[in-house]
């Protein structure tokens, strides 16, 4: 193909298991400290290209915006899900996994940027289980207006 002026390029993907590419850790990033330094939290679950673990307690003992909410993060460090999507990817299939594996009904939510609210900086999906009135609004809820129907 070379000879014949083709431009080809070669990626080799594992048929079960998708690819990882190597990312450095960063010092100034809480969960590479987590993930690389030992920095301490509580893990849930661990896969060789992801982790789980619960959000760090408020000053009122709670532990994310549900009972059982938990992050689901890369071990590599990616800024956001617009970083990597094969990375962004396997992240969300790990939360996936791990929200069949615990049952229930569930809200995946990932953000980019600090207008969507996102405040660390190394990609993570938030996996929130959610019950009938827990009184969660999910944040594009506007409870002060009504909603536009859709045309």
């Amino acid at each position: 193909m070379r000879e014949a002026g083709a431009r080809i390029q070669v990626t080799h993907h594992h048929i079960n298991r998708p690819p990882v590419p190597r990312k450095h850790p960063r010092p100034d990033c809480p969960f590479c400290r987590i993930i690389h330094d030992g920095a301490p939290a509580t893990i849930v679950h661990e896969w060789a290209d992801a982790l789980a673990i619960l959000p760090r307690a408020d000053e009122h003992g709670r532990r994310g915006c549900t009972d059982g909410h938990l992050l689901v993060l890369p071990r590599g460090h990616v800024a956001d899900f617009t970083t990597d999507p094969v990375v962004s990817a396997t992240v969300q299939l790990r939360a996936a996994e791990l929200a069949a594996q615990i049952g229930g009904q569930w809200n995946y939510l990932t953000s980019c940027g600090p207008d969507a609210t996102q405040t660390v900086f190394h990609l993570h999906g938030h996996l929130v289980p959610r019950t009938t009135g827990d009184g969660l609004a999910l944040p594009w809820t506007h409870s002060t207006r009504e909603q536009e129907p859709t045309r």
